[in-house]
Parts: structure tokens; C-alpha cells; sequence
């Protein structure tokens, strides 16, 4: 019998250290943090480049508080609570994060307990030449109007260029033929951001498919759970 896909709850962040605990209760294998720089070098989750209109990158992680509509958790509290009970999504948003994000998550889960995914292909060899035993996921889904969009439809080449273990992929995207590109390759697939029912059931049931990103864990866990 092949293994189930794992469920990675999405965005839980957002409510701060108390949304991760909820992601953590849901029962969810993954629980998904977006992480982030301050200006005086304090690694955060958060999803955007700014916060109250300014570049996070250029505020004090105080100042970035007090803009912030929103808890802003640090990365290592973060991992302190998914780690209880859950694997970890590492995404990262931009680059010169990745060492000391991985070595955190090396102290936090442990190896083979986290994922880390980027779209940078130079982040993830930094990560794999330092920490050989992270587990790595190439992200592939540009919105249309963002250069290099095109490359996301044939994306390969850039995965094994990357020594990517698997390739988390837009579900736009997985349906028009790249999931079955990997698939034949033999690379795993993580497929983001799954919120709609018939969509989580078509993926569900895809050998292919390893990780479901989605909002909703707790549904997505009972869809699967079913069968």
C-alpha cells in the first residue's frame, strides 16, 4: 500500500504563535512558517517584503513589532512550538536566511524532520553543500506577469541543478503537465496552496504527490483519512 501524502498546514502563522499551536492541534504532519530578515538581523516569519509600508528588511525587529498588524513570532520560537508535535515547512522568502534558518531547524526537529523550500536555486545549494542531510524543495509557480515564469513549465533542469530532494509545485501549474514531468523524473511533489475540496481529493489520491499545502489541515486530514 503506498503511503498517504502528508498535509502541511498553510499560513497558520499569521496569528502568531497561538495559529502555529492550532496548526500544531490539527494534526497536520508539516506546519508551514514563512521566513523573513529584519534590518538588524533577527530572522522572523512573516509572509510579505514589508510591514506598514516599509521594507522589514530596514527596520529594527522592535520597530517591526510595533508596525506589524500582526504577531510577528521569531523563527525560533516558531520552531520551538511546531516542533512539539509536528515537522517543519521552512520557506523562505529571500536569501541569506538559509544557514542559520537551516541550523536552527537542525537543533529544533532534528534532521529529517523539516523541509525547507525557496525558489532560489543558489539558496538551495548553499543549504545542500553545508547541510548535505536537509531535505530541500525547489518552489515553482511565478505569477504570470514575474520574469522567469516561463521556466516554471519545464522546470527539470533546475531542480537537479538546485540538488533539490523534491519539487513543491502551484497546483495551477501540477495540472498542466509539470507534475507528470516530475512524476516520470522520480521527484516527489509537495502541491501549494490546496483549499478548494475536489482539488484536495484529486491530489490526495495522486501517487505523485508526497506533501499537500493547504489552509484548511483539518479537512484535508479527514478527506484522506477516509479512504
Amino acid at each position: 500500500m503506498r503511503a498517504k501524502p502528508a498535509i502541511s498546514a498553510h499560513r497558520r502563522d499569521e496569528a502568531g504563535l497561538a495559529g502555529l499551536r492550532d496548526a500544531v492541534d490539527s494534526g497536520a504532519e508539516y506546519v508551514e512558517i514563512d521566513v523573513r530578515r529584519t534590518g538588524d538581523g533577527r530572522l522572523v516569519v512573516h509572509h510579505d517584503r514589508e510591514i506598514g509600508g516599509l521594507p522589514l528588511a530596514r527596520l529594527s525587529y522592535r520597530r517591526a513589532k510595533e508596525l506589524s498588524p500582526r504577531p510577528l513570532p521569531l523563527v525560533d520560537e516558531a520552531m520551538d512550538v511546531i516542533a512539539s508535535r509536528a515537522q517543519g515547512h521552512l520557506d523562505l522568502k529571500e536569501r541569506g536566511c538559509e544557514h542559520e534558518t537551516v541550523a536552527l531547524a537542525m537543533e529544533a526537529f532534528g534532521p529529517g524532520r523539516f523541509v525547507v523550500t525557496t525558489r532560489e536555486v543558489s539558496s538551495l545549494v548553499q543549504i545542500k553543500k553545508r547541510f548535505p542531510q536537509a531535505r530541500t524543495a525547489l518552489s515553482v509557480g511565478r505569477n504570470l506577469w514575474e520574469p522567469g515564469v516561463a521556466r516554471d513549465f519545464m522546470p527539470l533542469r533546475l531542480i537537479r541543478r538546485a540538488g533539490a530532494d523534491m519539487v513543491a509545485l502551484n497546483h495551477r501549474l501540477a495540472r498542466v503537465g509539470v507534475l507528470r514531468q516530475c512524476g516520470r523524473a522520480g521527484i516527489p511533489a509537495m502541491i501549494w496552496t490546496v483549499n478548494a475540496q475536489p482539488l484536495m481529493r484529486r491530489f490526495l489520491g495522486d501517487p505523485r504527490v508526497a506533501v499537500l499545502v493547504t489552509d484548511h489541515p483539518g479537512t484535508a486530514l479527514s478527506m484522506r483519512d477516509a479512504h
